[in-house]
Protein backbone atom coordinates (compact mmCIF):
# COMPACT_ATOMS: atom_id res chain seq x y z
CA UNK A 1 0.00 0.00 0.00
CA UNK A 2 1.07 3.72 -0.63
CA UNK A 3 1.47 6.28 1.49
CA UNK A 4 -0.70 9.10 1.71
CA UNK A 5 1.28 11.96 0.01
CA UNK A 6 2.64 14.71 2.53
CA UNK A 7 0.09 17.21 0.93
CA UNK A 8 -2.94 15.24 1.42
CA UNK A 9 -1.43 14.29 4.98
CA UNK A 10 -1.89 17.87 5.70
CA UNK A 11 -5.07 18.04 3.71
CA UNK A 12 -6.48 15.24 6.24
CA UNK A 13 -4.79 16.78 9.36
CA UNK A 14 -6.63 20.10 8.66
CA UNK A 15 -10.01 18.06 8.13
CA UNK A 16 -9.79 16.45 10.97
CA UNK A 17 -8.90 19.47 13.06
CA UNK A 18 -11.46 21.36 11.70
CA UNK A 19 -13.96 18.71 12.90
CA UNK A 20 -12.47 19.09 16.20
CA UNK A 21 -12.94 22.61 16.71
CA UNK A 22 -16.50 21.90 16.14
CA UNK A 23 -16.65 19.20 18.59
CA UNK A 24 -14.95 21.56 20.96
CA UNK A 25 -17.52 24.49 20.59
CA UNK A 26 -20.32 22.41 20.74
CA UNK A 27 -19.53 21.64 23.92
CA UNK A 28 -18.47 25.12 24.91
CA UNK A 29 -19.96 27.93 22.50
CA UNK A 30 -22.60 29.63 24.56
CA UNK A 31 -25.15 30.14 21.49
CA UNK A 32 -24.24 26.08 20.77
CA UNK A 33 -28.32 25.02 21.29
CA UNK A 34 -29.09 27.69 18.09
CA UNK A 35 -25.91 26.83 16.39
CA UNK A 36 -26.11 23.14 16.05
CA UNK A 37 -29.83 23.95 14.34
CA UNK A 38 -28.91 26.03 12.13
CA UNK A 39 -26.11 24.02 11.05
CA UNK A 40 -28.51 20.93 10.43
CA UNK A 41 -30.29 23.48 7.98
CA UNK A 42 -27.27 24.28 6.46
CA UNK A 43 -26.49 20.57 5.41
CA UNK A 44 -30.25 20.03 4.86
CA UNK A 45 -29.96 22.25 2.34
CA UNK A 46 -27.05 21.67 1.02
CA UNK A 47 -28.05 17.92 0.43
CA UNK A 48 -31.05 19.82 -1.50
CA UNK A 49 -29.09 21.49 -3.79
CA UNK A 50 -27.19 18.53 -4.68
CA UNK A 51 -30.18 16.61 -5.48
CA UNK A 52 -31.12 19.78 -7.69
CA UNK A 53 -34.15 20.28 -5.17
CA UNK A 54 -35.09 23.87 -4.15
CA UNK A 55 -35.25 24.00 -0.31
CA UNK A 56 -35.86 27.35 0.57
CA UNK A 57 -36.00 28.58 4.37
CA UNK A 58 -39.68 29.04 3.63
CA UNK A 59 -40.18 25.02 3.60
CA UNK A 60 -38.65 24.24 6.58
CA UNK A 61 -39.69 24.69 10.51
CA UNK A 62 -37.91 23.98 13.69
CA UNK A 63 -39.49 22.16 16.19
CA UNK A 64 -39.20 22.98 20.08
CA UNK A 65 -36.37 20.96 20.70
CA UNK A 66 -34.23 22.25 17.24
CA UNK A 67 -35.20 19.45 15.08
CA UNK A 68 -35.11 20.61 11.30
CA UNK A 69 -38.21 19.34 9.80
CA UNK A 70 -39.42 20.07 5.85
CA UNK A 71 -42.54 19.66 4.36
CA UNK A 72 -44.14 16.90 2.63
CA UNK A 73 -43.18 18.54 -0.79
CA UNK A 74 -39.82 18.05 -0.23
CA UNK A 75 -38.48 15.37 -2.86
CA UNK A 76 -34.53 14.65 -1.68
CA UNK A 77 -34.20 11.48 -2.00
CA UNK A 78 -33.55 9.65 1.51
CA UNK A 79 -33.96 12.51 3.37
CA UNK A 80 -35.08 10.29 6.15
CA UNK A 81 -31.56 9.10 6.62
CA UNK A 82 -30.91 13.07 7.09
CA UNK A 83 -29.69 13.42 11.06
CA UNK A 84 -30.39 9.74 11.69
CA UNK A 85 -27.68 7.46 13.20
CA UNK A 86 -26.58 3.70 11.79
CA UNK A 87 -23.80 1.55 13.38
CA UNK A 88 -21.06 1.33 10.99
CA UNK A 89 -21.26 -2.44 11.20
CA UNK A 90 -24.92 -2.10 9.37
CA UNK A 91 -22.83 -0.26 7.05
CA UNK A 92 -20.43 -2.83 5.98
CA UNK A 93 -22.45 -5.61 6.77
CA UNK A 94 -26.34 -5.17 6.63
CA UNK A 95 -28.45 -4.80 3.51
CA UNK A 96 -31.59 -4.63 5.29
CA UNK A 97 -30.78 -2.38 7.71
CA UNK A 98 -29.57 0.38 5.27
CA UNK A 99 -32.28 0.39 2.97
CA UNK A 100 -34.04 1.06 6.12
CA UNK A 101 -31.62 3.96 7.11
CA UNK A 102 -32.19 5.56 3.48
CA UNK A 103 -35.89 5.11 3.57
CA UNK A 104 -35.41 2.65 0.47
CA UNK A 105 -36.71 -0.31 1.06
CA UNK A 106 -37.83 -1.87 -1.93
CA UNK A 107 -41.08 -3.67 -2.38
CA UNK A 108 -41.78 -5.98 -5.18
CA UNK A 109 -45.18 -4.55 -6.32
CA UNK A 110 -43.44 -1.01 -6.68
CA UNK A 111 -44.24 0.43 -10.14
CA UNK A 112 -42.47 3.73 -9.82
CA UNK A 113 -39.77 4.82 -12.18
CA UNK A 114 -36.29 3.54 -11.95
CA UNK A 115 -37.51 0.76 -9.06
CA UNK A 116 -35.70 -1.99 -8.85
CA UNK A 117 -36.62 -5.34 -7.02
CA UNK A 118 -35.41 -6.53 -3.41
CA UNK A 119 -33.24 -9.11 -4.45
CA UNK A 120 -31.81 -6.89 -7.16
CA UNK A 121 -31.42 -4.25 -4.73
CA UNK A 122 -29.96 -5.81 -2.20
CA UNK A 123 -27.61 -8.06 -4.68
CA UNK A 124 -26.05 -4.56 -5.48
CA UNK A 125 -25.52 -3.48 -2.30
CA UNK A 126 -23.35 -6.40 -1.29
CA UNK A 127 -21.55 -6.13 -4.48
CA UNK A 128 -20.40 -2.22 -3.03
CA UNK A 129 -19.78 -3.74 0.26
CA UNK A 130 -17.74 -6.08 -1.01
CA UNK A 131 -15.67 -4.18 -2.93
CA UNK A 132 -15.30 -1.51 0.16
CA UNK A 133 -13.87 -4.74 1.95
CA UNK A 134 -11.07 -4.96 -0.49
CA UNK A 135 -10.29 -1.20 -0.95
CA UNK A 136 -7.04 -0.49 0.90
CA UNK A 137 -7.15 0.18 4.76
CA UNK A 138 -7.01 4.24 5.22
CA UNK A 139 -8.62 6.43 7.86
CA UNK A 140 -11.91 7.16 8.32
CA UNK A 141 -11.82 10.04 6.68
CA UNK A 142 -10.23 9.06 3.13
CA UNK A 143 -11.99 5.52 3.45
CA UNK A 144 -15.10 7.50 3.46
CA UNK A 145 -14.67 9.00 0.47
CA UNK A 146 -13.58 6.58 -1.30
CA UNK A 147 -16.63 3.98 -0.40
CA UNK A 148 -18.83 7.06 -1.42
CA UNK A 149 -17.42 6.88 -5.24
CA UNK A 150 -17.84 3.29 -5.09
CA UNK A 151 -21.58 3.77 -4.20
CA UNK A 152 -21.93 6.22 -7.07
CA UNK A 153 -20.10 3.72 -9.42
CA UNK A 154 -22.15 0.79 -8.90
CA UNK A 155 -25.43 2.66 -8.42
CA UNK A 156 -26.97 -0.21 -6.43
CA UNK A 157 -30.34 1.91 -6.45
CA UNK A 158 -30.41 3.38 -9.82
CA UNK A 159 -32.07 6.61 -8.05
CA UNK A 160 -30.80 9.00 -6.02
CA UNK A 161 -27.27 7.05 -5.68
CA UNK A 162 -25.40 10.70 -5.51
CA UNK A 163 -27.23 11.75 -2.37
CA UNK A 164 -26.85 8.18 -0.88
CA UNK A 165 -23.15 8.09 -1.87
CA UNK A 166 -22.85 11.54 0.47
CA UNK A 167 -25.26 10.16 3.04
CA UNK A 168 -23.29 7.00 3.28
CA UNK A 169 -19.59 8.82 3.29
CA UNK A 170 -20.75 11.64 5.60
CA UNK A 171 -22.08 8.80 7.92
CA UNK A 172 -18.59 7.18 7.85
CA UNK A 173 -16.24 10.18 8.00
CA UNK A 174 -17.36 13.43 9.74
CA UNK A 175 -20.50 11.98 10.97
CA UNK A 176 -18.10 9.82 13.23
CA UNK A 177 -17.01 13.16 15.29
CA UNK A 178 -19.68 15.54 16.52
CA UNK A 179 -21.15 18.11 14.26
CA UNK A 180 -22.21 16.70 11.03
CA UNK A 181 -25.67 15.67 10.22
CA UNK A 182 -25.11 13.84 6.93
CA UNK A 183 -24.40 16.98 4.83
CA UNK A 184 -21.43 18.28 5.83
CA UNK A 185 -19.32 17.00 2.83
CA UNK A 186 -22.27 18.30 0.63
CA UNK A 187 -21.88 21.64 2.27
CA UNK A 188 -17.81 21.28 1.36
CA UNK A 189 -18.57 20.08 -1.91
CA UNK A 190 -21.22 22.90 -2.89
CA UNK A 191 -18.64 25.48 -2.16
CA UNK A 192 -15.59 23.83 -4.34
CA UNK A 193 -17.34 23.11 -7.46
CA UNK A 194 -18.38 19.62 -9.40
CA UNK A 195 -15.04 18.23 -9.76
CA UNK A 196 -15.99 15.41 -7.72
CA UNK A 197 -18.11 13.99 -9.38
CA UNK A 198 -15.47 12.78 -12.08
CA UNK A 199 -12.58 12.89 -10.07
CA UNK A 200 -10.44 9.77 -9.21
CA UNK A 201 -7.80 8.57 -6.96
CA UNK A 202 -5.66 10.99 -5.22
CA UNK A 203 -7.27 13.40 -6.76
CA UNK A 204 -11.01 12.82 -5.60
CA UNK A 205 -9.35 12.16 -2.24
CA UNK A 206 -7.82 15.51 -2.03
CA UNK A 207 -11.41 16.98 -3.26
CA UNK A 208 -13.21 15.37 -0.37
CA UNK A 209 -11.21 16.30 2.42
CA UNK A 210 -10.95 19.85 0.99
CA UNK A 211 -14.83 19.43 1.15
CA UNK A 212 -14.92 18.42 4.85
CA UNK A 213 -12.73 20.98 5.88
CA UNK A 214 -14.35 23.30 3.56
CA UNK A 215 -18.23 22.62 4.97
CA UNK A 216 -16.59 22.58 8.83
CA UNK A 217 -15.10 26.24 8.30
CA UNK A 218 -18.60 27.34 7.16
CA UNK A 219 -19.89 25.88 10.05
CA UNK A 220 -17.23 27.14 12.40
CA UNK A 221 -17.91 30.84 10.41
CA UNK A 222 -22.30 30.51 11.30
CA UNK A 223 -21.05 30.29 15.07
CA UNK A 224 -18.78 33.33 15.11
CA UNK A 225 -21.53 35.34 13.63
CA UNK A 226 -23.82 33.99 15.73
CA UNK A 227 -21.41 34.25 19.07
CA UNK A 228 -21.45 38.21 17.88
CA UNK A 229 -24.52 38.79 17.41
CA UNK A 230 -25.71 37.29 20.86
CA UNK A 231 -23.03 39.65 22.77
CA UNK A 232 -24.58 42.40 21.04
CA UNK A 233 -27.93 41.13 21.77
CA UNK A 234 -26.80 40.63 25.22
CA UNK A 235 -25.84 44.14 25.95
CA UNK A 236 -28.60 45.60 24.78
CA UNK A 237 -30.26 42.81 27.40
CA UNK A 238 -27.98 43.83 30.13
CA UNK A 239 -29.46 47.68 30.33
CA UNK A 240 -33.20 46.82 30.13
CA UNK A 241 -35.02 47.66 32.98
CA UNK A 242 -37.36 44.95 31.91
CA UNK A 243 -36.67 42.26 30.01
CA UNK A 244 -40.24 40.57 29.48
CA UNK A 245 -39.83 38.03 26.66
CA UNK A 246 -37.16 39.64 24.39
CA UNK A 247 -34.63 37.24 25.81
CA UNK A 248 -36.86 33.84 24.73
CA UNK A 249 -38.14 36.14 21.37
CA UNK A 250 -34.28 36.63 20.49
CA UNK A 251 -33.18 33.05 21.40
CA UNK A 252 -36.18 31.44 19.57
CA UNK A 253 -34.79 33.98 16.49
CA UNK A 254 -31.33 32.93 16.71
CA UNK A 255 -31.95 28.94 15.59
CA UNK A 256 -34.84 30.18 13.46
CA UNK A 257 -33.40 31.43 9.59
CA UNK A 258 -36.68 33.71 10.36
CA UNK A 259 -39.63 33.63 12.52
CA UNK A 260 -42.97 35.79 12.62
CA UNK A 261 -45.26 37.31 15.00
CA UNK A 262 -47.78 34.19 14.58
CA UNK A 263 -44.95 31.96 15.57
CA UNK A 264 -44.11 34.01 18.50
CA UNK A 265 -47.63 34.12 19.57
CA UNK A 266 -48.18 30.90 19.09
CA UNK A 267 -44.67 29.71 21.23
CA UNK A 268 -44.59 32.16 24.19
CA UNK A 269 -49.09 32.22 24.44
CA UNK A 270 -49.09 35.38 23.59
CA UNK A 271 -51.13 37.83 21.89
CA UNK A 272 -50.95 38.58 18.82
CA UNK A 273 -50.54 42.68 19.46
CA UNK A 274 -48.03 41.40 22.14
CA UNK A 275 -46.00 39.36 19.80
CA UNK A 276 -46.14 41.93 17.06
CA UNK A 277 -45.06 44.66 20.02
CA UNK A 278 -41.92 42.64 21.04
CA UNK A 279 -40.91 42.00 17.25
CA UNK A 280 -41.31 46.00 16.94
CA UNK A 281 -39.14 46.84 19.69
CA UNK A 282 -36.45 44.07 18.62
CA UNK A 283 -36.42 45.31 15.52
CA UNK A 284 -36.27 48.96 16.80
CA UNK A 285 -33.21 48.18 18.80
CA UNK A 286 -31.20 46.71 15.61
CA UNK A 287 -31.98 43.24 17.53
CA UNK A 288 -33.67 42.06 14.35
CA UNK A 289 -34.34 42.64 10.88
CA UNK A 290 -37.65 43.06 8.69
CA UNK A 291 -37.02 40.47 5.74
CA UNK A 292 -40.22 40.47 3.91
CA UNK A 293 -41.32 44.25 3.24
CA UNK A 294 -44.48 44.17 3.78
CA UNK A 295 -47.22 45.81 5.59
CA UNK A 296 -49.12 42.06 6.62
CA UNK A 297 -47.22 38.87 7.32
CA UNK A 298 -44.20 40.16 8.23
CA UNK A 299 -40.57 37.88 8.99
CA UNK A 300 -38.15 38.87 10.82
CA UNK A 301 -34.58 37.52 11.45
CA UNK A 302 -31.27 38.23 13.28
CA UNK A 303 -28.55 40.34 11.61
CA UNK A 304 -26.30 37.64 11.38
CA UNK A 305 -24.42 39.20 8.46
CA UNK A 306 -23.59 42.77 9.71
CA UNK A 307 -23.54 44.35 12.77
CA UNK A 308 -26.20 45.02 14.69
CA UNK A 309 -26.59 49.49 15.49
CA UNK A 310 -25.71 50.69 18.80
CA UNK A 311 -27.81 51.53 21.44
CA UNK A 312 -28.76 54.63 22.53
CA UNK A 313 -28.85 54.07 26.17
CA UNK A 314 -25.81 53.88 27.50
CA UNK A 315 -24.32 50.40 28.22
CA UNK A 316 -22.71 48.87 31.19
CA UNK A 317 -19.61 46.25 30.48
CA UNK A 318 -19.68 43.69 32.70
CA UNK A 319 -17.58 40.28 32.79
CA UNK A 320 -20.55 38.15 32.89
CA UNK A 321 -23.19 39.40 30.41
CA UNK A 322 -22.82 36.69 28.01
CA UNK A 323 -23.19 33.50 30.39
CA UNK A 324 -23.15 30.09 28.38
CA UNK A 325 -26.49 29.55 30.17
CA UNK A 326 -28.12 32.96 28.78
CA UNK A 327 -30.16 31.85 26.39
CA UNK A 328 -31.08 28.24 26.27
CA UNK A 329 -30.93 24.82 28.49
CA UNK A 330 -27.13 22.72 27.94
CA UNK A 331 -28.33 19.75 26.07
CA UNK A 332 -30.99 20.25 24.00
CA UNK A 333 -29.36 19.92 20.65
CA UNK A 334 -26.65 17.78 21.62
CA UNK A 335 -25.37 15.80 18.84
CA UNK A 336 -24.77 12.03 18.81
CA UNK A 337 -21.55 10.92 17.07
CA UNK A 338 -20.26 7.08 16.70
CA UNK A 339 -17.23 5.72 18.59
CA UNK A 340 -14.29 4.87 16.18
Amino acid sequence: MTAPSPPLLLAYAEAQAALARIEERLRLSPVRQPWATRMALTERQALAGIDAVDLPDEVVTVDAHGRVITSGYDLTHWKQAIGRPITLAALKTDPPALLAWLGAESRDGDTHPGHRPSWEVESAIEAWQKACRILPPAPPLLHAGRIAALWRQLSPLARGDTIASLLIGDRWGPGRWQGAQGGLTALGLKRTGGAWKIASGDALDRIWLDAIAAGAAAHLELEVRLRGYAQRAALHLHVRRRLGRLKDVLAFAMARPFITSSQVAKRFGLTSAGAIKLLTTAETEGLLIERTGQASFRSYSIPVSGTAPSPARPRTPGADLFAPTLWGEEGENDLRSEPL
